[in-house]
């Protein structure tokens, strides 16, 4: 199992933690070096006299350390993790030690114990009293803030109206109050879905030529989720959920997964983004089935560099189940138990890639069920990195099929990485994923069309 820095890098989410990790990620600060195909082990010279005990689980992946942080992985953990994937070479010690021999065992009686954890007993009757008044106050307090939901929707709907009425050229006229005040009311009545759409409508003004036709799309989308939301119990389910979720209804990751079929599916790790806002991380992961051939999105959180509750790696392998979040188009996912089956063995592109036709046929499909759709999993196949006057495009040349058509699909990323996947491709196609926005894909990952897929 061969480790990237990409991927120890996607397990590390402090970024002092990060920071220390690099710096520690030096063969003269470690010594009993060694792994075996599902551990990795090392002590790193300290201040103290004895030094720090560290060791990785590498079929989780999880750290231990002897250090008193409570940070995991800590920083000898990333040291370690980060030296695995750049000299694999210096852990040539096959025999684990002691200390790491009763971790790894006490972690294989705690996973025996949940697995093996007997079904709850039926609870006393003479508790259904109080659930039964405790769910009565839970569905009042329901009904008080689905009315204050709607009194909500029907002030943003005079609003939108009066913003169109008004005309768009008008808005550059409004100081930013003009926007946070409805914002700001839009909160106040538990609709902080519609608030943050309100908050990047100001944002939109004046990128780009063709800023009115999108701002008035977004005002339009806006308006019809404001209807919607008026009218749910004439929706279907799947309907009604995906709009509560739009204004911005919060559902538990224990509901979805008591309330949805869980898919069963051998689940590869195609690429990963982070963002960080002051202590909190925000990290979306896209898996795909490989007999499904499902995309899933799995966004999950780190507040304070606590580890993710999913340790997902770009490129890793797991085998166990999803649960989808309920919906129009189900994308969002919640992961139930996954076990790690490792990493690619090559950095070749995953099979299932297609034309930029057949793209569009599906995000136009998907569009007509989903009119908030903000992102389509595209897996592309065929098309060339190439530099042009607007920008980098992936560009597709003419296929021997007279259905189909040369097309540039441009591409939103930086000029770094677009050279980046230049350099990748060297000229020749690449197999792209990405998020298609509608107006442009916003490639993730690439890789070379060498070999077939690594999925099978």
């Amino acid at each position: 199992m061969t480790w990237t820095e990409e991927q120890a890098r996607a397990l590390i989410t402090d970024a002092g933690t990060l920071k220390r990790g690099q710096e520690l990620a030096a063969p003269a600060k470690w010594q009993n070096l060694g792994r075996t195909d599902t551990a990795a082990w090392g002590e790193c010279k300290g201040s103290g006299s004895k030094p720090y005990q560290t060791g990785i689980d590498l079929t989780e992946p999880a750290f231990k350390c002897s250090c008193p942080s409570r940070v995991f992985p800590c920083k000898h953990g990333a040291g370690l993790l980060l030296l695995l994937a750049r000299q694999p070479q210096l852990l040539s010690g096959p025999t684990p030690p002691a200390w790491l021999h009763d971790w790894l065992d006490k972690r294989q009686q705690t996973q025996e114990k949940k697995t093996s954890k007997p079904t709850a007993a039926a609870q006393p009757a003479d508790l259904a009293a109080t659930e039964a008044t405790a769910e009565a106050a839970r569905q009042k307090r329901e009904a008080q803030r689905h009315t204050r939901m709607q009194r909500g929707a029907q002030e943003l709907e005079t609003w939108l109206v009066d913003v169109v009425r008004a005309g768009l050229a008008a808005t550059n006229q409004q100081p930013r109050s003009f926007w946070e005040n409805q914002a700001a009311r839009l909160v106040d009545n538990q609709l902080p879905g519609l608030a943050t759409v309100v908050r990047e409508l100001p944002g939109l003004r004046y990128q780009g030529a063709d800023w009115p036709a999108r701002l008035l799309a977004r005002l339009g989308e806006l308006y019809l989720l404001v209807r919607a939301f008026q009218r749910l119990p004439e929706l279907s389910e799947d309907a009604r959920q995906e709009v509560l979720q739009q204004v911005g209804m919060t559902l538990k990751k224990e509901d979805v997964q008591a309330t949805q079929p869980a898919v069963a599916d051998a689940w590869l790790v195609l690429a990963q983004a982070t963002t960080e806002e002051e202590r909190l991380v925000v990290r979306r992961s896209w898996l795909r089935g490989q007999q499904t051939g499902r995309f899933a999105l799995v966004v999950e959180f780190s507040f304070g560099g606590q580890p993710f509750a999913t340790p997902l790696v770009p490129g890793g392998r797991y085998a166990g189940e999803l649960t989808f979040y309920p919906g129009l188009v189900p994308l969002r996912a919640v992961p139930g138990q996954l076990a790690f089956q490792g990493l690619s063995a090559e950095p070749f592109a995953p099979a299932g890639g297609h034309g930029p036709s057949q793209l569009l046929g599906e995000y136009a499909n998907a569009l007509a069920g989903h009119p908030w759709l903000r992102e389509w999993p595209a897996l592309l196949s065929g098309g060339v990195p190439t530099l042009v006057a607007d920008g980098w495009v992936l560009r597709f040349p003419a296929p021997p099929a007279p259905s189909e058509q040369a097309l540039d699909l441009p591409l939103r990323c930086d000029d770094l990485f677009g050279w980046e996947l230049r350099a990748m491709s060297g000229g020749a196609p690449l197999t792209v994923f990405g998020e298609w926005t509608g107006q442009g894909l916003r490639p993730l990952v690439g890789w070379p069309e060498v070999v077939e897929s690594q999925l099978a």
